[in-house]
């Protein structure tokens, strides 16, 4: 008896000795996917135990613990924009053999949103992108009935007919958010946001994109600036005709019993081009000494075709496996309405310079612009003045 007694505390203290726990700090919707994933990897990998934590604001919470000598995750989930910033402080490491040997599994491209300095700090996940949402309800009180030959200018008219009465809200979006002007810009012409080690806000395509918006806004009155929860609940509660808006959204409304339907961003008259989506990558980048084979091991589960199908077909998400991405996009009609958005999208630039810059200063440009209507040209210039100082 005492030796069975010996023998099961020699296997437990032996698992706990060489058991290797893997820490990941994981952001936006699908921990509860994500945990499932993580419990069909540890029956793969037994002696390998997961723990994931949810956090907020990770690449800030990253630098803290650092800072302070604070505990530390594993692995971090990222927006690829975020990459640079880290990179920069070497915070994170480089993950080029994942890239070599995975590529061609993955779709065109995924890994180079993760790319600084022609090394790759991220292994690409998921992506969303952004499309057109309009409430089936309203609409069909006005007996409209959209689909994708609806240009911007068409959907103006319908915001305009909605609205006339003062019952509705026709069209509206985040007008003044840096998360939306690239779509414009693209639309009118603009090849690269970050250039040269600069970013210009007094290029013809971007004056044309300014000019576009504030006209829709401000002049015409055709469509609304309304916030992000204004556009959830405005949508939601039968108050807003059309709004554009991120797919990550689309659970929500499915769950709120939303009457909606969606269309890819739709294509400018004036512009002669399709509003660009941005393709809205997410990644796992490893902290800094933390890139154990463990860790390898789960990145590449978690970007296998049963994984990504996995975590991605409930939470309408995009898989970067390329095998995963070629069953979703048919899966019904959200899906297949969303992939043709991707099919033109762009991943917005890793680099930290570009984030600091690009966010506060469009967001205070436009928000300017749209508030005044007035001395346009001066704040073009101070934008211009603030993004060119280093």
């Amino acid at each position: 008896m005492k030796g069975k007694i010996i023998l099961i505390y020699f296997i437990i203290l032996t698992t706990f000795i060489f058991s290797k726990n893997i820490t990941i700090w994981f952001e936006y919707e699908g921990i509860d996917e994500l945990k499932s994933i993580a419990i069909e990897f540890e029956k793969e990998y037994p002696d390998i135990k997961v723990n994931i934590i949810k956090q907020k604001r990770i690449p800030d919470k990253i630098f803290t613990a650092f800072k302070g000598n604070g505990e530390l995750p594993d692995l971090i989930l990222l927006k690829n924009d975020d990459v640079g910033r880290l990179k920069e402080a070497y915070l994170i490491e480089s993950l080029d053999e994942i890239k070599k040997e995975f590529e061609n599994s993955l779709i065109k491209d995924s890994f180079e949103a993760f790319k600084e300095n022609d090394h790759y700090f991220g292994v690409p996940f998921y992506f969303d992108t952004q499309i057109l949402y309009y409430n089936k309800k309203i609409l069909s009180e006005y007996n409209i009935h959209l689909d994708e030959s609806y240009t911007f200018e068409d959907l103006l008219k319908v915001s305009n007919l909605i609205k006339k009465d003062g019952k509705y809200i026709g069209l509206a979006w985040g007008a003044n958010s840096p998360y939306w002007f690239p779509t414009i810009q693209w639309a009118f012409g603009k090849k690269g946001l970050y250039s040269n080690g600069r970013i210009l806000v007094n290029d013809s395509s971007t004056l044309k994109a300014i000019n576009f918006i504030n006209k829709v806004i401000n002049v015409d009155k055709s469509a609304d600036l309304i916030e992000r929860q204004g556009l959830i609940s405005g949508l939601k509660n039968n108050k807003i005709g059309m709004i554009f808006f991120g797919s990550f959204m689309i659970p929500d409304f499915i769950k709120s019993n939303t009457a909606f339907g969606i269309l890819p961003l739709p294509y400018i008259e004036e512009a002669n081009n399709y509003m660009t989506p941005i393709i809205d990558y997410k990644g796992f980048s490893v902290i800094k000494g933390r890139k154990s084979k463990e860790v390898l091991s789960f990145l590449k589960f978690i970007i296998d075709k049963k994984s990504q199908i996995d975590f991605c077909k409930d939470l309408y998400k995009f898989p970067v496996n390329k095998y995963a991405f070629d069953i979703l996009k048919g899966k019904d009609e959200y899906f297949k309405t969303a992939y043709r958005s991707v099919e033109i999208g762009k991943p917005m630039p890793t680099s930290a310079f570009f984030k600091a810059k690009y966010w506060k200063g469009i967001r205070t440009m436009l928000t300017l612009i749209l508030a005044t209507n007035n001395n346009i040209d001066e704040i073009i210039t101070k934008t211009q003045n603030f993004m060119d100082q280093k």
